[in-house]
């Protein structure tokens, strides 16, 4: 399962497999043509319909959504090297509280905000982003 990180938060990146490995934890398989080819369940469960999968994927593209601004906001943040010569420059103009760096912060906070509804539930994938390898990004 792929996962983007960021402040403490892990969150799926959509997609059949990570649908897969929510539905069916520690299950080994392979697909071709949108088939398993191979299965291995040490718990003896059968594969996941697509009856089971297309929920699971919708979640995990809600909650995609949900952090749309996060992936926005990174993008639109001035070069780490651009952030810490505005800070510097503030910190030596003594204008921490409304200088050129917290006014380039602002800006594309206001650009892309944080969405008013409450953040998804990811409880669901706690157990699976500490082992597996993640996006940071």
């Amino acid at each position: 399962m792929t996962v983007r990180q960021f402040n403490g938060i892990s969150y799926p990146i959509p997609g059949i497999d990570t649908a897969i490995q929510v539905l069916r934890p520690g299950a080994r398989w392979g697909m071709e043509n949108d088939k398993f080819c191979d299965w291995e369940d040490e718990e003896g469960r059968e594969p996941p319909t697509d009856a089971e999968i297309q929920p699971e994927l919708a979640r995990e593209i809600e909650i995609f959504r949900y952090f749309e601004y996060e992936r926005k906001r990174s993008e639109g943040y001035p070069l780490l090297e651009d952030q810490l010569d505005l800070l510097y420059h503030d910190i030596k103009n003594g204008n921490l509280e409304n200088g050129s760096w917290i006014k380039s912060i602002d800006e594309v906070k206001e650009k892309f905000p944080k969405p008013k509804e409450p953040q998804p539930d990811l409880t669901l994938y706690i157990n699976y982003t500490s082992a597996i390898p993640t996006r940071d990004v």
